[in-house]
């Protein structure tokens, strides 16, 4: 079987702990597209910071960003985008503040990365991770943008569960999912790299059958459900790994599950 299109999220799955992809990844990755093969980073992160790590394989590609709400083909043009409220993005930055928890929240709009004035401690340490900076700026100044992408609240865990339940019921027409257990994401109902997936798919014409898909956690989920060939990385969660099954888990984004599962296809 020759996969034609091979999607797969960055943070947990592409890239180890120390953010590289691995050189036995990388190559692996590159015989895929020697072939003739597509492969289009999956990612909550921001097209800048999608770059920075998949730069490390490849100089140009398509990408899916903000969990779907945005999609680039080679050349940069826009296949996928889609806002929601400025306003609700502001309200949920009140929201955020309110609690008074130390969580943090950020908001990202086409290209641009916002945070609260004073930058969060979780901020800083997420821009050493994807390697871009966040613009601090006010919330009166968010509820002024033309629309918003995603919005992620950074915090402990057990606050964002209960965040998560508030925001739910405030917002139903936003989806709130985590991508890690101190990362909340939000973005309009209906955006998912799964939905992301399938208008690729159909923009290259390759049946979903056809397709890979590489993630780790939760907000990849429907991603893998919706392709032919599901991997699911051995650092997943375990309720994750029964959901899709084990006979789809690979090795952990320490040890080249990527290039492990790709030489399984060959």
């Amino acid at each position: 079987m020759s996969a034609k299109l091979i999607f797969s999220d960055i943070d947990g799955t592409l890239i180890n702990d120390e953010l590289k992809v691995t050189p036995k990844t990388r190559d692996a990755i590159r015989q895929q597209i020697i072939k003739g093969n597509v492969f289009i980073p999956a990612s909550a992160r921001l097209p800048k910071g999608i770059t920075t790590a998949v730069g490390q394989i490849l100089t140009v590609f398509p990408m899916i960003a903000y969990n779907g709400a945005l999609a680039l083909d080679e050349s940069g043009r826009a296949l996928i985008t889609r806002f929601f409220d400025a306003k609700k993005a502001a309200a949920i930055c009140r929201y955020v503040d309110e609690q008074n928890n130390g969580s943090a929240w950020n908001i990202y709009s086409g290209y641009v990365w916002y945070c609260a004035k004073e930058k969060s401690p979780l901020v800083k340490h997420e821009e050493e991770i994807v390697d871009v900076k966040a613009t601090p700026t006010t919330v009166d100044q968010i509820e002024k943008l033309q629309g918003v992408h995603k919005a992620l609240i950074m915090g402990k865990s057990e606050e964002l569960d209960r965040m998560q339940r508030e925001l739910t019921e405030k917002f139903p027409d936003l989806s709130f999912v985590r991508s890690s257990r101190t990362l909340l994401e939000v973005v309009l109902k209906g955006v998912s790299k799964a939905s992301a997936v399938k208008i690729l798919a159909e923009e290259y014409k390759v049946p979903l059958k056809d397709c890979i898909a590489f993630g780790d956690n939760y907000n990849d989920e429907e991603m893998l459900e919706e392709v032919g060939h599901p991997v699911l990385m051995g650092n997943a969660p375990a309720e994750l790994k029964e959901k899709i099954g084990l006979d789809h888990v690979t090795l952990d984004n320490n040890h080249d599950g990527i290039a492990e599962a790709l030489a399984k296809f060959e």
